[in-house]
């Protein structure tokens, strides 16, 4: 940023700081997206994590339509949009046992993905909000033992 005060233009310094008409159109866009919206971003999260789960399954795909990247690559893409579900979802406080359910739901089928879990902090903070979310809730989490082989890690 260029710092210019001159007496007849004002304080240009200040006047470029201002957000401009296409930050205002952004910030409009993430407001109406981003506000508390447990249900879609749940049913958003499942189906972007469902396309990437498909398309991991085409390894011998490619897409010229789109650039011609490979259908590991969408599947990646699918997962980037499927995180950034899961954080929206974990971000607001739950105030309903659905939200709450909700975010159990995501944080177990994350904890089950190793890959994700190497590539991404996105499930240790979903788990954050949902402990966070059970305390004020006053609900009591535990883990329960399970045998070796069992599909469940919680």
């Amino acid at each position: 940023m260029r710092m210019n005060n001159n007496t007849e233009g004002g304080d240009s310094a200040r006047d470029e700081a201002r957000p401009t008409a296409a930050h205002l159109s952004r910030y409009q866009r993430s407001y109406q997206m981003t506000t508390d919206q447990p249900e879609r971003f749940f049913w958003l999260w499942q189906e972007a994590l469902a396309h990437a789960l498909l398309l991991e399954h085409q390894l011998e795909r490619s897409f010229p339509e789109h650039g011609n990247l490979t259908a590991l690559q969408m599947a990646e893409g699918a997962r980037a949009y499927a995180r950034f579900y899961a954080f929206m979802l974990a971000e607001v406080p739950a105030r309903t046992t659905e939200h709450f359910e909700r975010k159990i739901m995501v944080c177990e089928a994350m904890a089950f993905d190793e890959e994700e879990i190497k590539r991404t902090r996105t499930a240790v903070m979903v788990e954050a909000a949902m402990q966070q979310d059970a305390r004020a809730l006053g609900i009591t989490l535990r883990k329960a033992p399970m045998p070796p082989g069992s599909p469940s890690r919680h």
